[in-house]
C-alpha cells in the first residue's frame, strides 16, 4: 500500500527527531526497571510473597491503563501559552523520576506483609501517574511535530532505535551494572539480585538519567510551545469521547488485532517475568552471563521488528505474523526439549578443538534470541494493522480516529498486562518459589523453568488462532481506497 501525500513541508532531520526520541528513553528506562526488576526486587530482597507482588504491580497497570484515555483528553483540550503538551512532558517526566526512586528504596527488614505491599502499590501508583501525564502528551506531541506521512514513519523508527538502546543500555546490561556478585565471609557467591543495595544504586542512576533525558527532550521541542489560549477546540467532550471508545471497541475488524495481540502479550509478559528467575535459580547465571543472554535477546527482538518489515514487503503482514509466531514458538520448545526433555545440564560445557564452550549457556541463549526475535516480530506487524483498521475506518466514513485506535490498543495491551502481572505472581507462589530465599527447592526450580519455556509457545499458538481469521490483505485495502476514491 502506498500512502498519497503532500511533501509541501522541508523534511525535518535526523537530528530533530532524535531530540524528539529522547523523551522516549525516560519511559523506557521507567518501563523496563518495573518490568525486569521489580518481581524479583519484591520477592528476593524484601520478602514479599510472589502473589502479593504480583497483585501490586498488576494494580498499578490496571490504573494506568484506564487513565491513559482520560490523560489525552486532558491533553487535548488544555489552553496555555506553552501549548497542550509540553508542560505535561516537561511536568510529568520530572515528577516520573522520584516516583521511579521511590520503588527502589524500600528497606529489607521485619515488615508487616500488609504494611509491605502498600508501600509497593503507592510507589507504583506513583510512577504510573507521573508516566501518564508525561507520556500521553508526549505521544501526541509527536503527531503535531511530523504532520506529513514520511516523516512520521521516520520518527517511529528513531523512536524504536533510540528504545532499544536504552533498554540494552540499563536493561541488558543492568547485571553487568548494577548486579554483580558479591563474596560471603565464608567465600560463598552471593548473587548481586538478592542485594538491596544494588537496587537502590541503579534507582539512583536511572533516576538522574530521567531527569537529564526529559530537560534534553523538553529543550529540543521547545518551538511546540505555542500560545493555544485562543484556539477553539470542537468535539473533544467527555461525551464525544466516550461516544469514540464505546464506538472503536465495536468495530469488528479491530477486535482480530485486540484479540490476537492481547493473546501473544501474556506469552511475552509472562515470559519476561519469569526468566529472571530461571536465570538465577535453574541456569545460575552469572552477571555476565545474564547481559549476554538478556541483553542478546533485547537486540534480537529489535531486529525481528526489522525484519518484520522486510516479510511484509514481500508477502505481507499476516504471512509476517506467521512467521513471528513459528520462530517464536521454536524458540520456546527448543528450550523445553534441551532442558527439560533431554535433561542438559545448565552449567554443561563441551570441548571443540581444545577448547572448552559453555554449551548450556549457549543453547539457553539460541532458544531464547529464537523466541525474542519472533516476539519481536508480532508488535509492529499488530501496530500497523491497527492503523489499516484505522484507514477503513476513514475511508467508510470520511472521519479519521487514528488517536482514538491506538489510545484504545493502549488501553487494552496495559489490562492485558495488569491480569498477566498478577497470574505471574501466582504462577511463581504456585511453582513453589520461597520469597527471599538464597536457594529454591529443585521441584519449585524445575518447575518455574518448564512452565517459563512452555506457557510463551502455548499462548502464541492459541493467538493464532485468532490471527488466522484476519481478513484484510494488501490487496482487500487497495480495493477499499479505489472504491471510496478518498485520498488516504
Amino acid at each position: 500500500m502506498k500512502a498519497l501525500t503532500t511533501n509541501s513541508k522541508p523534511r525535518i532531520s535526523s537530528w530533530r527527531l532524535l531530540g524528539y526520541a529522547l523523551g522516549d528513553g525516560a519511559s523506557c528506562i521507567a518501563f523496563a526497571g518495573v518490568a525486569n526488576f521489580a518481581l524479583l526486587y519484591y520477592t528476593s530482597v524484601l520478602g514479599l510473597g510472589a502473589g502479593m507482588a504480583g497483585l501490586a504491580l498488576s494494580i498499578s497497570v490496571f490504573y494506568d491503563a484506564i487513565t491513559d484515555p482520560l490523560m489525552g483528553h486532558i491533553s487535548d483540550n488544555t489552553r496555555s501559552r506553552w501549548g497542550r503538551r509540553l508542560p505535561y512532558v516537561l511536568v510529568g517526566g520530572l515528577l516520573l523520576a522520584p516516583a521511579f526512586f521511590s520503588i527502589w528504596i524500600l528497606p529489607p527488614g521485619s515488615w508487616p506483609t500488609w504494611l509491605l505491599f502498600m508501600m509497593a502499590v503507592m510507589s507504583n501508583l506513583l510512577m504510573r501517574t507521573a508516566v501518564t501525564i508525561f507520556g500521553v502528551p508526549y505521544v501526541a506531541m509527536g503527531f503535531e511535530l511530523c504532520p506529513d506521512y514520511e516523516d512520521r514513519s521516520r520518527l517511529q523508527g528513531i523512536r524504536s532505535a533510540f528504545f532499544m538502546v536504552i533498554n540494552l543500555l540499563f536493561g541488558g546490561c543492568a547485571w553487568i551494572l548494577f548486579f554483580r556478585d558479591r563474596t560471603g565471609p565464608a567465600g560463598e557467591r552471593i548473587d548481586g539480585s538478592t542485594i538491596a543495595a544494588n537496587y537502590l544504586t541503579m534507582g539512583t542512576v536511572l533516576t538522574v538519567t530521567i531527569v537529564l533525558l526529559v530537560l534534553a527532550c523538553t529543550w529540543f521541542n521547545r518551538d511546540l510551545a505555542q500560545d493555544t489560549r485562543k484556539e477553539k477546540l470542537e468535539g473533544n467532550s467527555l461525551q464525544s469521547f466516550w461516544a469514540d471508545f464505546s464506538q472503536i471497541l465495536s468495530d469488528r475488524l479491530a477486535w482480530y488485532v485486540f484479540g490476537f495481540f492481547s493473546i501473544a502479550m501474556f506469552g511475552f509478559l509472562f515470559v519476561s517475568q519469569l526468566q529472571m528467575f530461571v536465570y538465577v535459580f535453574f541456569m545460575e547465571f552469572r552477571p555476565e552471563e545474564k547481559t549476554i543472554v538478556h541483553g542478546g535477546g533485547m537486540v534480537a527482538a529489535g531486529l525481528g521488528a526489522l525484519f518484520q518489515g522486510r516479510v511484509t514487503q514481500w508477502f505481507d503482514k499476516k504471512a509476517a505474523g506467521y512467521v513471528g509466531m513459528g520462530i517464536g514458538i521454536f524458540g520456546g520448545l527448543w528450550l523445553l526439549l534441551v532442558f527439560t526433555w533431554l535433561g542438559l545440564a545448565p552449567r554443561a560445557e563441551g570441548s571443540v578443538a581444545g577448547w572448552n564452550l559453555p554449551v548450556g549457556l549457549m543453547l539457553f541463549a539460541l532458544g531464547q534470541w529464537m523466541w525474542w526475535f519472533g516476539s519481536g516480530m508480532l508488535g509492529p506487524v499488530s501496530m500497523s494493522m491497527i492503523a489499516d483498521i484505522s484507514e477503513i475506518h476513514y475511508l467508510r466514513s470520511g472521519v479519521r480516529k487514528d488517536g482514538g485506535y491506538s489510545s484504545i490498543f493502549s488501553f487494552l495491551q496495559k489490562a492485558a498486562q495488569s491480569v498477566g502481572l498478577l497470574i505471574s505472581g501466582w504462577l511463581i507462589a504456585g511453582a513453589g518459589i520461597v520469597s527471599g530465599a538464597d536457594l529454591q527447592a529443585p521441584d519449585a526450580v524445575h518447575r518455574i523453568t518448564v512452565i517459563t519455556f512452555a506457557i510463551g509457545p502455548v499462548l502464541m499458538a492459541l493467538s493464532f488462532l485468532v490471527f488466522r481469521e484476519y481478513p484484510v490483505t494488501r490487496e482487500s485495502l487497495r480495493a477499499m481506497e479505489q472504491k471510496s476514491g478518498r485520498r488516504v
